[in-house]
């Protein structure tokens, strides 16, 4: 069986963010990667995506809450200052050197919205860092029914990348034992932007314990 694919605009992929120390500390993937999906739906405001056009003022000069403007894609000091404000709003902490994140407290990245958008936010997450199929289909959704990427979590409880792809294909296996029998498997994957300056962007498991939305 061919794979079917679905995209989310593609320019998730023009912004190699990347993590940097603050303090001896990086400064944290989560943080990161809300600032990749914030100034991702910024820039689809300012550029003509009807969906999320009432959404302009998610990036505002320099990274603070004054005059509008479209979000850089390049790593500018007012994407940093976005980058630090949510890292503070999720309370990421630094852990051997790496700035972590509690999926429990990721949600909070909310609060950069007040004073810039009426955007909102939704997250759902598993607190042992145990893969769901709920939460792999609420970034699914996201991806396929609202083009629009998702925050997902790989690893176990160790990363946070921006999905903005998703493919899927099934196929007949024929196994045997004693007798033999035929069963359909799904091969699921989610094409991510790492935040690793623009490295590393691939397709990964779609197995997720965090699905991260927003909406305009």
């Amino acid at each position: 069986m061919a794979y079917t694919y679905y995209w989310a605009d593609g320019s998730a992929s023009q912004q190699p963010y990347n993590q940097y120390t603050v303090n001896g500390c990086a400064i944290g993937c989560g943080s990161l990667a809300w600032t990749i999906l914030f100034l991702w739906g910024d820039r689809q405001a300012g550029t003509g995506n009807s969906y999320w056009a009432p959404r302009w003022g998610l990036y505002r000069q320099d990274g603070g809450t004054g005059a509008d403007v479209v979000s850089p894609t390049s790593q500018t000091a007012g994407v940093n200052n976005v980058i630090e404000e949510i890292a503070d709003d999720v309370d990421t902490f630094c852990a051997f050197g790496q700035g972590a994140t509690h999926p429990a407290t990721m949600g909070q990245a909310s609060r950069y919205f007040s004073g810039r958008t009426g955007t909102s936010l939704v997250e759902h997450h598993n607190i042992f860092g145990v893969s769901e199929t709920r939460l792999r289909e609420y970034a699914r959704n996201s991806i396929r029914d609202r083009d629009t990427p998702a925050v997902i979590g790989t690893g176990w409880l160790s990363h946070y990348p921006v999905a903005y792809g998703y493919a899927w294909q099934s196929r007949i296996v024929r196994k045997c034992f004693i007798f033999c029998w035929n069963e359909t498997v799904y091969d699921r994957w989610f094409w991510v932007n790492q935040g690793w300056g623009g490295s590393g962007n691939d397709w990964v498991p779609a197995d997720t314990w965090f699905a991260g939305e927003i909406y305009p």
